[in-house]
C-alpha cells in the first residue's frame, strides 16, 4: 500500500491511496486543474480513482469533487446529498470499494455524518482519522495497531491562545466538535501503535496555530513521557503545500 497526502489542511485536503491493482482517494478539496496535476505527478488521471471517499462535508474537502462522477463517490449519508443509497457508509460496517476493505470511524465535529476510515489490503492496514474533537473510545479499539496512521495534529494549544482569533472560535476548535491538539493527537497515537505500526503521519496542520516543527516536538515530548521510542517509527507532517509520499515506498529523510 502507498498513499499520496496531495494537500492536508484548512485550505484543502486531498489524499489517494493505491496498492498495485486499485487507487482511491479521500477527500477532494482542491480545485480540478490542480487535481488533475497532482494525480498527473505520479502519472495517474482522474479515471484512474476508483472510489472517492468523503469524510464530510466541509468546503475544505469537499470543494473538488465534481471532478469526479457521483458513481464513485461515497459517504455517510449526511455528508453529500447526492451519495447514491448503496454508496451510504454507516459507521462501523465494513465494505469492499475499489480493491480495499473499508471501515467507517465516526468522528467527533461540527459536521453531521463526519468520519474517518480504516483501509486494508492483503499487506497493511491504514488508518485516517481528522477533523474530530476527540476519538470515542470504541474507534480507539478498532484502529489498534496500524500498519500506518495518518492522524490529525491540528494545533499547540498555546500558539492558538495567542493568535487574534475570536475567543468562541478558539473555543470551537479545542472543543469536543473541533480539531485534536497536537499533545492529544500524540497521546491517542501511544494508545494504539504497536509492534506493526511503520509510519506516522502528522495531519491537517494549522498553519497560524502549528507549525511541522512544533508538532514533532510536541510529539515526542508526549512519546517520551510515555515511555516509547519515537524513533521505531517514521513520523512526519503533511503539508498543505506540496505532496507527502509514504506507505510501501523508500522514503529519503
Amino acid at each position: 500500500m502507498k498513499f499520496y497526502i496531495f494537500e492536508s489542511g484548512s485550505k484543502g485536503n486531498c489524499t489517494l491511496i493505491t496498492n498495485d491493482n486499485h487507487s482511491i482517494m479521500i477527500d477532494n478539496g482542491l480545485s480540478i486543474k490542480k487535481t488533475k496535476a497532482k494525480l498527473n505527478e505520479i502519472n495517474k488521471t482522474i479515471d484512474d480513482v476508483e472510489a472517492l471517499l468523503l469524510t464530510h462535508s466541509h468546503t475544505d474537502h469537499i470543494a473538488g469533487i465534481n471532478a469526479f462522477s457521483d458513481d464513485i463517490i461515497y459517504s455517510t449519508k449526511f455528508t453529500y446529498k447526492k451519495t447514491k443509497i448503496d454508496h451510504q457508509l454507516v459507521p462501523f460496517k465494513e465494505y469492499e470499494i475499489g480493491g480495499f476493505k473499508i471501515t467507517c470511524l465516526p468522528t467527533s465535529h461540527d459536521s453531521q455524518g463526519s468520519c474517518g476510515f480504516i483501509i486494508r489490503d492483503d499487506k497493511d492496514t491504514l488508518v485516517y482519522i481528522t477533523d474530530t474533537g476527540y476519538i470515542y473510545e470504541r474507534v480507539v479499539d478498532m484502529i489498534m495497531d496500524a500498519t500506518y496512521y495518518i492522524f490529525e495534529s491540528n494545533h499547540n494549544v498555546r500558539m492558538l491562545m495567542n493568535t487574534n482569533r475570536p475567543q468562541t472560535l478558539k473555543k470551537r476548535i479545542m472543543g469536543d466538535y473541533g480539531h485534536l491538539s497536537n499533545e492529544d493527537s500524540a497521546n491517542y497515537l501511544c494508545d494504539v501503535i504497536g509492534d506493526n505500526t511503520k509510519e506516522i503521519v502528522l495531519a491537517h496542520l494549522s498553519e497560524e496555530a502549528n507549525s511541522p516543527d512544533q508538532a514533532m516536538i510536541d510529539l515526542i515530548e508526549v512519546f517520551e513521557e510515555r515511555g516509547i521510542d519515537n524513533t521505531k517509527y517514521l513520523i512526519r507532517c503533511a503539508s498543505q503545500t506540496s505532496t507527502l509520499i509514504g506507505g510501501d515506498v523508500e522514503v529519503k529523510v
